[in-house]
């Protein structure tokens, strides 16, 4: 696993020193901004999957509903492809009275953008990366002696989905966050998987 972000990692260092030299030798595009810091936040479901001692627990995983803040920095050299970071903060919550659950995963991420349409500030494009992150899974009361009020952990994050930018400063995404490999402390954990909407508004 460390071996595969490492050869992501990698990827995108090289990518990012391509888009850098080629921006330096291309002439400049009159009104085309290339840095932003960008804010936003979305909704959509997670697939929250408990993991006993390596296998999936069936009976006690779940689907709940999801929501999420982010906010970062994102540089375009070129207007097709360019790259993001930022910070991102996932929550989940199955509500059920004493039984509610509730799943958050706060992370770093490195991404990818493509575009393969770009027309005066408009764009329809593609992304993907990684991300590092930690998360907690908490329950109400205590169920079972076995099953923790909390459950604390790290998770290696694979992110990927489809995008749209209009006007220059309004980006639209339908993505996906899926967790790579998730390792703690506890021998119960929780893989949380994300699918969601999200906007953000580029400064």
């Amino acid at each position: 696993m460390k071996k595969t972000l490492s050869i992501f990692f990698i990827t995108f260092v090289s990518i990012f020193c391509t888009l850098s030299a080629e921006d330096k030798n291309s002439s400049p595009q009159e009104d085309e901004q290339k840095n932003f810091i960008f804010v936003g936040g979305g909704f959509g479901a997670s697939e929250v999957a408990k993991v006993i001692g390596g296998k999936k627990d069936d009976a006690n995983s779940y689907k709940a509903f999801a929501w999420d803040i982010r906010g970062g920095y994102e540089y375009m050299p070129i207007k097709y492809v360019g790259l993001r970071t930022y910070l991102d903060y996932m929550m989940s919550i199955k509500p059920s009275g004493l039984d509610t659950v509730t799943s958050s995963l706060f992370s770093l991420n490195l991404d990818v953008l493509a575009n393969f349409f770009y027309y005066k500030g408009n764009a329809v494009g593609v992304y993907g990366g990684v991300g590092f992150g930690y998360f907690q899974h908490s329950n109400v009361v205590q169920t079972t002696e076995e099953d923790k009020a909390f459950v604390l952990g790290y998770a290696n994050l694979l992110n990927f989905g489809i995008s749209g930018t209009f006007d220059q400063v309004h980006f639209v995404e339908l993505g996906a966050k899926i967790p790579l490999y998730t390792y703690g402390k506890e021998s119960n954990s929780y893989q949380d998987s994300y699918v969601f909407v999200s906007y953000s508004y580029l400064f």
